[in-house]
């Protein structure tokens, strides 16, 4: 069946009130038979990266990224079993991996300075962790950027 214009509107008008989960899929399909599981799915990616790319900058500010990673150190010292990350996700509307690559960045960045992470690297360079991360990160961004490939968010 072909999707008109319309139908997609609709569909993606369904989808600014729900999260972005597996139940949200079945609920499209329940809401909309006539469409195939593979054209929601599509449409639902494809919404879910608009969002993510109009809000990505909103989350990427300093005070941002400093108040998800209090908050998970937060949550994770009153429960460390609990899922406080995807918890914080669902809260800001963000996904989650892009979250867990913020605090990640975060807590190595805090750790830079601190001694005990110097000379552990496997290379036996004295380099931090979150040095030798950003120097593979933008290693990586080079060679996207060299073969047309990778993503804009990078």
């Amino acid at each position: 069946m072909i999707l008109t214009k319309a139908q997609y509107d609709e569909i993606a008008q369904c989808l600014v009130s729900m999260p972005p989960t597996r139940q949200s899929l079945r609920k499209l399909k329940q809401r909309f038979p006539s469409q195939s599981q593979a054209s929601l799915l599509s449409i639902f990616s494809q919404e879910y990266q608009k969002h993510i790319k109009r809000t990505h900058t909103k989350h990427h500010t300093s005070e941002a990224i400093k108040s998800y990673y209090q908050r998970y150190l937060n949550g994770m010292a009153k429960n460390g079993a609990a899922p406080v990350l995807l918890d914080l996700v669902n809260e800001v509307d963000y996904a989650p991996s892009l979250m867990a690559q913020l605090v990640l960045e975060r807590f190595l960045q805090e750790h830079e300075e601190t001694p005990h992470w110097r000379n552990t690297t496997s290379k036996g360079k004295g380099e931090s962790p979150w040095s030798s991360y950003k120097k593979r990160k933008k290693k990586k961004r080079e060679k996207n950027r060299a073969t047309g490939g990778g993503s804009s968010l990078n």
